[in-house]
């Protein structure tokens, strides 16, 4: 029996699950394009780039040589 025009959907405890869901898979994506983002200024910014083990080998037999 509803009284005075009231539905259930109209409160604040009713969650809308496909709503929710697509929040969530949007999250999921904006996670993924920063993990993308930060792979690529971490692969391509040379200040914070490890030096590579072939690069140390050939300065240390370069300085052996002189």
């Amino acid at each position: 029996m509803v009284s005075k025009g009231y539905c259930m959907s109209d409160s604040k405890d009713v969650l809308d699950f496909a709503q929710a869901a697509e929040r969530r898979k949007h999250e999921k994506r904006e996670e993924k394009v920063t993990d993308i983002r930060d792979q690529f200024d971490r692969a391509f910014n040379t200040s914070t780039k490890p030096t590579p083990v072939k690069d140390f080998l050939r300065k240390k037999k370069a300085k052996k040589k002189r």
